[in-house]
């Protein structure tokens, strides 16, 4: 069993060595990182004179207003999705069978 190895990031001018678990890629925790500080960069450009910690806090604020918003729209994409099943599977319950009466006209394939 090999040992986690830690994968050095840079976060708002600081530099962090992250345990990375054998099962996550260093690079999606990098891109992460990057992800952050560049949230904290765009929140300290905006306000001035702020600790690290208040443009840390802002920028996790924004970041999970981010998150939220992602997961409404999934929610109402998964809703419109499952209307639309069920709608097809009313019509497909509906329609008269065609194993039943078969027709002598029909063409088969």
């Amino acid at each position: 069993m090999s040992q986690a190895k830690p994968v050095t990031v840079r976060i708002y001018n600081q530099i962090y060595h992250l345990v990375n678990s054998d099962d996550q890629d260093p690079e999606y925790v990098r891109h992460a990182a990057a992800y952050l500080d560049e949230k904290m960069q765009q929140i300290a450009a905006t306000i001035k004179h702020r600790g690290p910690l208040d443009i840390a806090i802002l920028a996790a604020l924004n970041i999970a207003e981010e998150v939220l918003r992602a997961r409404q729209h999934k929610d109402a994409l998964l809703d419109r999705t499952d209307a639309r099943l069920d709608s097809f599977n009313r019509l497909l319950s509906d329609a008269p069978s065609t194993t039943d009466n078969p027709s002598t006209d029909a063409k088969r394939f």
